[in-house]
Order: C-alpha cells, then sequence, then structure tokens
C-alpha cells in the first residue's frame, strides 16, 4: 500500500512540475471524455461492464495447490 501510495505521488509531484507533460495527459483525458460522450448511453455501459470485470479480476485469487 505504501508503494502504490508513493508512485502516485511520484506521478502527482511530476505532473505539477511538468507543464508540458500535464498538458499531454489533460487533453488525454479531455479527448477520453468527448469520446464517451460522443457514443453514449453504451459507452457508459461498456465502461461499467470493464470496471466491474477488473473488480472482479483484482479479487480473484486461483486456487492453489496444498
Amino acid at each position: 500500500m505504501i508503494r502504490a501510495l508513493a508512485l502516485i505521488g511520484f506521478g502527482g509531484g511530476f505532473l505539477a512540475i511538468s507543464p508540458p507533460f500535464r498538458l499531454t495527459v489533460l487533453t488525454g483525458i479531455g479527448a477520453a471524455v468527448n469520446t464517451l460522450n460522443y457514443y453514449s448511453p453504451l459507452s457508459y455501459i461498456a465502461l461499467g461492464i470493464v470496471l466491474l470485470g477488473g473488480a472482479a479480476y483484482s479479487v480473484y485469487s486461483p486456487p492453489r495447490p496444498r
């Protein structure tokens, strides 16, 4: 957990000190939101399915041999 928080902090810090990278990230996020709006409501349904599938996959643990 500490490693994940540290990586998020480093990423946020780099975004704070790098204006060109911040502009690139924000432009990409804006393009993704515009695409979601263009193809709505099906895009929101697909995004929900992908997020639920990712959550289910993240908590799945394969059976371990004894």
